[in-house]
């Protein structure tokens, strides 16, 4: 009798529970479509490739004071639409083939823009968002100046690595080069163009002209040099 008890306990207990595989209306996944507020649109969009803005991520953080502080509206709305062709952003509008709608790419927008945070910028004058590439020789001098010491004269190594790796190098675009030139990655102890070199801030000039030369470091599977492309305007 005792064994026949101690058998029936865990059946009739299951038949006391939820039947499984009949979840309730608040238990059943929302179309993508339906889906409006910053938050989620953007734990589903955007984090896996430029984080949290605590943890480290794969591109830069849009949590960024000093890239907020740059960027137009109008380029970053186009980014998240169309993406960045040629490279790993992809294109989120529907009419592109994403899954978003105009509306809900509106308040991705509006929501990273709402981060701003003028009190962490730094006091220097902000450089353009986006410029034409300078002078590779002066970029060359301008890197060696301002970011050897962390990447090495030539950028191959130091105690930050390399930044003219080929895979590193194609994977990103000419606009990329110049905004982290400009912003820095300080989740990942990369400082901003006011702050590579105390009390000397880069100039525009310098900037464009360190994108430049990032750019001509560029080869194929060949080690080739790739013509330098227009930046990204």
């Amino acid at each position: 009798m005792k064994r026949l008890l101690f058998l029936l306990i865990p059946v009739l207990g299951f038949i006391s529970c939820k039947p499984p595989g009949k979840p309730t209306l608040a238990d059943k996944w929302k179309s993508p479509a339906d889906v409006t507020g910053f938050t989620q649109l953007y734990a589903q969009n955007c984090i896996a490739c430029h984080g949290d803005g605590k943890s480290i991520a794969g591109s830069i953080t849009l949590k960024n004071p000093l890239y907020l502080a740059i960027v137009l509206e109008e380029k970053l709305r186009d980014a998240i639409a169309n993406g960045v062709p040629g490279y790993n952003m992809p294109a989120f509008a529907r009419e592109n083939g994403g899954s978003l709608s105009d509306e809900q790419i509106d308040t991705i927008v509006k929501g990273l823009l709402a981060w701003k945070d003028a009190s962490k910028l730094p006091n220097a004058p902000l450089p353009p968002y986006s410029a034409p590439l300078g002078d590779v020789a002066a970029g060359k001098a301008a890197f060696t100046q301002s970011c050897a010491s962390c990447h090495g004269d030539d950028g191959t190594g130091g105690k930050a690595g390399s930044v003219v790796d080929r895979d590193y190098l194609n994977l990103v675009s000419n606009q990329y080069l110049r905004t982290v030139t400009i912003a820095g990655r300080p989740e990942l102890g990369c400082p901003d163009f006011a702050h590579r070199t105390p009390g000397s801030p880069m100039s525009p000039a310098a900037i464009s002209d360190i994108t430049a030369w990032l750019v001509s470091q560029r080869v194929n599977e060949f080690d080739q040099p790739i013509t330098p492309a227009p930046a990204k305007k």
